[in-house]
């Protein structure tokens, strides 16, 4: 009870520690029997039951109507109503046995062979006249079970025996029971019958509806390729040789006339033409049966170099399809048909006329259409599954269903062609037959067995209503001999007039009752089996939990069903994660490798192999605990810090941008007022030295004129005008080149630089030397005259502040940067007091320089050990002086 056991013995109130049998108690309990009397449990508690007796004199059965039955040495009585009947039956108690079957009539094994049957207050005996096999001496029919159908099954000693319509069969070893003692019988939920014998184990016994016969049954051969019925519904077999079913046997037949040369061995087509002429055919002769005899075809059809297919047409053509073409036969007139008519291949197995008259070729190389005297060809770029087509079936609808050797099975309706395989549901890619029966379920037969769906829930899918398609398939278990069909002959298999479906196999022939099939509308119950987490199994009974660092989590679960398991369908979800159902096919294992922390339900259903879901699904619950890090106390703590240092970065940053927009403000502010002192040193000069030297021009232009009658003394004005005009041009010249250098335009940069160095050199005191690489086609102009003033304003800051006697410019160019370096041994200075970024607005200006064009600069400086200046420009190479 719910997963616990509880032991009851004569410490809780049992006669005795040995019992016999259990049966539900129609007042509320169980009523039990044990070898020292009757009780009665309910609540717990055992109380004597009033009947009295024990198991050896007394046999009691209570009825689904809540009658009494009793067998005792008096005889069988029946208590209910405040009345009792007796029938006369007598035979030893112990070891007879009561049962009720679904009619509400009781069965009784008497201890002398005979079976009793009582109903309708009337009592029935049967013994062996009847047809019960014989028993020892006191022995009784001692287990009942009733099946689906509404058949007694009974247990004895010497078989199992089958009450069908007051008919007894037997059933022994010979019928492949493993033991004739039979102890005891159950029918399942499913309707399979269990039997438990005395020596040999447990049997399982299911309705048989295949049927197989090979050569033990009369076959020439077990390997079958074509099986035909006539109009007489004569079953002809192509084997070894030909062969044919009549009157419930197998004959091979062995009629006059050619009597089966050597050529026609090995039969490999068979067909009907509209003269009722049986047409047969081996790889490499064709030939026909009529009148018992086989005769030779028209001197035309001899030139067929044997066939795999033949079909008559409605108008009375015979059509022949051989691994070389098409041939069609018309009275005396044979036409071929090759690849160069159209035939998509040359290998053709499986001809038919659908309903409008169209013939349809299957070949191993696509699908053929012969209408009005042309062909047109369908292969797997138009949706086929497979080019190798070997099976062709119009239903009732016109559609027109192609099966393939391993492609699986295509549709095809109003143009369009749907292919379903195994992806699909279909149990194997093989569809080397199609026979409907009469419920709407299509057999196709493969090389793994022969298998069932339903043509409804293939249209179902062509319209896009499901998703998968359920297939039941059928194998040695279910009866076949061999569970590897053949196909690419015509016909692979036929439905005979009274329903039942032939196909051949490697095995002999399988013949499937249809109607006989039993349907399984019992979805099977659910069960999750264990639970692994990291590889080791866990309880589940409440539940998991997974701790942190535990990951790999493993859950089995099986459906309860005894009928076809390995063809039960699972599909599972873990709500939490999974948005939608996931179908795991006939796995009975799901693996999670990580699961974040939070709660799970996983819920699992199952189907049987008809297809019918089990809606209730087996759940379990699962909590993954979040590590310490992950936990809310945690998170709240973090999100606070988080805050707190948030708080102080923002002020921090703040500051930074304060500080920075205050040194850009005192940076602006000192080029402004550079600005103005280059501008007021510009106006000073053009005044004070230009002007000066214009006026003195002018004055003594003027005095020229004035002194025109003294000629020596006008050269003399017209000398000293000459001498200022060259005065000015030259400090008019300085002043632009201060603007900006002209040079840069006329030599280049690199040469500009070189002669900047010079003229520094001559107008100073301090020995500077130079290294400077080509570096004229770094970027363009801009670029360029940044890079000059930046060596300008480092030499001038030499020059002027670093009282310095000897200084070396160092210009290198790699493939990636400009690296510019100043040295001198002069001064020096403290950064700790006088950084880069506030020693002048000379140092400052070449900074900012560096940092317009994306560069770094650095200085290095001691007192009384000189000063470096290192700066470093990224460029990339000129092109077309952009």
């Amino acid at each position: 009870r719910h997963g616990q056991f509880k032991t009851f013995t004569t410490a809780d109130g049992l006669p005795t520690n040995e019992v016999k049998q259990i049966q539900t108690n129609p007042a509320g309990g169980l009523l039990i029997a044990t070898t020292n009397g009757w009780v009665t449990l309910s609540n717990d508690k055992f109380s004597p039951y009033s009947a009295g007796g024990n198991w050896y004199d007394l046999k009691i059965r209570f009825t689904r109507a809540g009658s009494e039955w009793h067998y005792d040495k008096e005889g069988l009585h029946e208590l209910g109503n405040g009345a009792e009947r007796t029938f006369a039956v007598h035979g030893r108690v112990s070891d007879a046995s009561l049962f009720e079957s679904g009619d509400g009539s009781l069965w009784a094994g008497i201890p002398t062979g005979m079976l009793v049957h009582v109903a309708n207050d009337q009592l029935q005996s049967f013994t062996t006249r009847d047809g019960l096999p014989p028993l020892p001496a006191d022995a009784a029919i001692g287990s009942f079970v009733e099946d689906t159908q509404g058949d007694l099954w009974l247990g004895s000693a010497n078989g199992l025996v089958r009450c069908r319509n007051g008919r007894f069969t037997t059933y022994t070893t010979a019928d492949g029971l493993s033991s004739n003692g039979i102890l005891s019988l159950f029918a399942d939920r499913e309707g399979t019958i269990w039997i438990g014998t005395t020596t040999g184990g447990l049997n399982r016994l299911t309705r048989q509806f295949i049927t197989s016969y090979s050569t033990r049954d009369g076959l020439a051969g077990d390997n079958v390729y074509p099986i035909y019925e006539d109009r007489d519904g004569i079953i002809w077999i192509g084997t070894h040789r030909l062969c044919f079913f009549k009157d419930g046997a197998i004959k091979e037949f062995a009629g006059a006339g050619l009597s089966f040369p050597p050529a026609l061995a090995d039969v490999q087509t068979i067909g009907q033409d509209a003269a009722g002429r049986v047409w047969i055919s081996s790889y490499e002769k064709i030939a026909y049966v009529e009148n018992g005899r086989i005769v030779e075809p028209p001197a035309a059809a001899r030139k067929i170099p044997g066939a795999q297919a033949i079909y008559t047409d409605r108008d009375r053509n015979i059509w022949f399809g051989s691994k070389d073409g098409l041939f069609k036969l018309s009275g005396e007139v044979l036409t071929a048909y090759t690849t160069q008519d159209g035939l998509p291949g040359k290998d053709v197995k499986v001809i038919h006329q659908d309903r409008s008259g169209t013939i349809w070729i299957g070949t191993y190389d696509g699908l053929a259409r012969f209408k009005d005297g042309s062909f047109s060809s369908f292969t797997i770029e138009d949706g086929l599954g497979s080019n190798r087509v070997r099976s062709l079936y119009e239903d009732a609808d016109g559609i027109l269903w192609i099966g393939t050797y391993d492609g699986g099975l295509s549709r095809m309706a109003d143009g369009r062609i749907t292919t379903y395989k195994v992806s699909e549901g279909l149990f194997n890619n093989g569809v080397f037959q199609i026979l409907e029966d009469g419920r709407g379920n299509f057999w196709l037969s493969s090389n793994r067995g022969i298998y069932r769906v339903s043509r409804q829930q293939l249209n179902d899918f062509a319209a896009g209503r499901a998703n998968r398609i359920n297939c039941v398939a059928y194998g040695k278990l279910d009866g076949m001999l061999n569970t590897e069909c053949n196909g690419g002959r015509q016909p692979a298999g036929v439905k005979a007039r009274d329903g039942k479906l032939w196909f051949p196999t490697q095995g002999g022939v399988v013949v499937i009752d249809p109607e006989a099939v039993p349907f399984n509308n019992q979805p099977p119950p659910i069960l999750i089996e264990g639970v692994q987490l990291d590889g080791a199994p866990i309880g589940f009974a409440d539940g998991i939990s997974m701790k942190p660092g535990q990951s790999s989590l493993e859950i089995h679960f099986t459906g309860l069903s005894f009928i076809k398991p390995e063809q039960v369908r699972f599909r599972y979800q873990l709500i939490g994660q999974d948005a939608d159902w996931i179908d795991a096919g006939t796995r009975r294992t799901v693996n999670y490798s990580y699961l974040p922390p939070g709660a799970y339900t996983f819920q699992v259903m199952a189907t049987n192999s008809d297809g019918v879901w089990n809606n209730q699904p087996s759940t379990l619950r699962i909590r993954v605990l979040p590590p310490f890090y992950r936990t809310w106390w945690f998170v709240t703590i973090a999100l606070i810090a988080l805050i707190g240092l948030g708080a102080v970065a923002y002020t921090v940053r703040v500051n930074q941008l304060k500080r920075l927009n205050e040194a850009r403000a005192v940076f602006s502010r000192q080029l402004i007022d550079s600005q103005e002192d280059e501008r007021k040193r510009i106006a000073a000069e053009l005044h004070d030295s230009i002007g000066q030297e214009l006026l003195i021009i002018k004055n003594r232009a003027a005095l020229s004129l004035k002194l025109l009658a003294d000629p020596e003394r006008a050269r003399e004005q017209i000398a000293q005008i000459d001498g200022s005009a060259s005065q000015a041009i030259t400090e008019v010249r300085q002043i632009a080149y201060d603007l900006r250098p002209h040079h840069l335009d006329a030599i280049g940069l690199t040469q500009s630089l070189e002669e900047l160095v010079e003229r520094v050199a001559s107008a100073s005191q301090i020995s500077l030397t130079a290294e400077i690489d080509n570096i004229d086609d770094v970027g363009a102009q801009q670029m360029a005259i940044n890079i000059y003033r930046i060596v300008q304003e480092g030499l001038n800051n030499v020059v002027k502040h670093s009282g310095a006697d000897n200084a070396k410019l160092t210009i290198r160019r790699t493939p990636r940067e400009i690296a510019v370096r100043l040295t001198d041994n002069g001064k020096g200075f403290s950064l700790d007091q006088q950084t880069a970024g506030a020693s002048g607005f000379g140092l400052k200006g070449l900074s900012e320089r560096a940092r317009m064009l994306g560069g770094s600069f650095n200085v290095d400086s001691t007192p009384g050990q000189g000063t470096t200046i290192s700066i470093r420009i990224p460029h990339r190479a000129n092109q077309n002086g952009n």
